[in-house]
């Protein structure tokens, strides 16, 4: 009986109609709530890291159990502050990272012509121009950002059931 419930289960989960429709509502919240969606994912993982933690405390795995419910406790009382200052440092690494680029780079354009040494800067350009906003204007970007995953995740989902429906009627 159990096992006719677990081919029940991947039945569903594997067809492409469930999975377009899920991937449609996925990329409707992420379109909607855009950066809000972060503090739900944050507050999901801590709650159900403090689940994890009680119930391995339960079973007497005392280390486990206070890791579990510590480092929950930390991301739903911390969540946007570890949030912020990771994308502090992404930005950061980025303008560095853009910046080395350039000094390689460099020495390099000896000869070359303009459209190549263009080409050559362009990465590292587009990289520190991310880098800036990430250090200046981070939720912003995270927004549009979002709003990109919601809109692919919306067109994946929209393909996902129309490839459904067709392939239906042909056979």
């Amino acid at each position: 009986m159990a096992n006719s419930n677990s081919n029940n289960l991947s039945t569903i989960t594997s067809s492409p109609l469930i999975s377009g429709i899920a991937l449609i509502i996925l990329g409707i919240l992420f379109c909607a709530l855009r950066s809000g969606f972060v503090s739900i994912l944050l507050t999901i993982v801590g709650v159900v890291l403090i689940i994890l933690g009680a119930l391995a405390l339960v079973g007497k795995n005392w280390a486990m159990g206070l890791i579990e419910v510590s480092v929950g406790i930390i991301i739903i009382a911390c969540g946007w502050t570890i949030v912020d200052v990771t994308l502090l440092i992404l930005g950061i690494a980025f303008i560095a990272y853009a910046i080395y680029q350039l000094i390689l780079a460099i020495p390099k354009f000896k000869g070359k012509k303009p459209a190549e040494i263009l080409l050559a800067i362009l990465n590292p350009l587009i990289l520190m121009i991310l880098g800036i906003i990430l250090v200046v204007a981070k939720w912003q970007m995270i927004d549009a950002i979002f709003i990109v995953i919601g809109v692919v995740a919306i067109v994946a989902g929209a393909i996902m059931i129309m490839r459904d429906l067709f392939s239906n009627k042909q056979a």
